[in-house]
């Protein structure tokens, strides 16, 4: 957001919002932590469809059924884990009610690429969904706990995201319905934020209102010189909560 040093004072409220009125901290979150959170949310999906859903061994570990299936047909998949190709193996069996299911899962066993058909297999499922089950003794998601770091990273996007919400519905209201004023830059000084490379500074201003001088801030990567003049959008019950106009 670029401030702007004018002469010519903000419309009567209610006035339209416009995007530049909101500072560049507010603009990084909503950004940064949203490509944050959707990279890592596909990353996420992306993982859990090669190499299955991790909260399947969660649910098998709790309520998994042993039983035994016969091997179907074993088809060998682009996923790698480890360096080692993944293998697609399908199977029947009989759940506990006995009903005749058919399904899959992924293992690494190449050994069981020249298996002949309805070779044994051990195996555990659900019974509340017999479809998700996993060979006994391995894992339904080759993935496994691994995928908790970009759900951990996808997590911390969407808070930055939502803070980013957050402070911009605040700016709107103050910006379409606040009091204008004008005020005068008193400091500039550096944060430790940068964005495109550009560090994003914070300036200090001051004005005044009915209910006598008040103090605010915003972020800027062009920020205006100390003591130059700049109008604001106060808050009438707080001026304390103001945004550049």
């Amino acid at each position: 957001m670029t401030i702007s040093v004018t002469n010519d004072p903000p419309p009567l409220a209610p006035r339209p919002f416009r995007l530049r009125a909101l500072d560049a901290t507010t603009s990084f979150l909503l950004l940064f932590g949203g490509i944050w959170a959707f990279v890592d949310a596909a990353v996420v999906i992306g993982l859990s469809l090669a190499g299955g859903p991790y909260w399947n061994d969660l649910i098998l570990d709790r309520r998994g059924v042993a039983a035994e299936g016969a091997l179907a047909s074993v088809q060998r998949t682009s996923t790698r884990v480890n360096g080692h190709s993944l293998y697609r193996v399908a199977y029947t069996f009989t759940d506990a009610a006995g009903t005749a299911r058919e399904t899959s899962s992924l293992t690494e066993q190449y050994a069981l690429v020249t298996a002949p058909p309805s070779t044994p297999l051990a195996i555990e499922y659900d019974p509340e969904l017999p479809t998700r089950t996993r060979l006994r003794g391995e894992r339904a998601s080759m993935i496994g706990g691994f995928i908790l770091i970009p759900v951990g990273l996808a997590l911390a996007g969407g808070l930055l995201f939502a803070l980013g919400l957050r402070r911009a519905a605040r700016t709107r209201q103050i910006y379409m319905h606040g009091q204008p004023a004008k005020a005068t830059v008193t400091a500039v000084s550096g944060t430790s934020m940068r964005v495109n490379g550009r560090r994003v500074m914070r300036v200090a201003y001051v004005f005044d209102t009915i209910m006598g001088k008040a103090e605010g801030q915003t972020t800027s990567r062009d920020p205006p010189p100390v003591g130059a003049p700049i109008w604001v959008i106060y808050d009438g019950s707080d001026p304390k909560r103001s945004v550049e106009a």
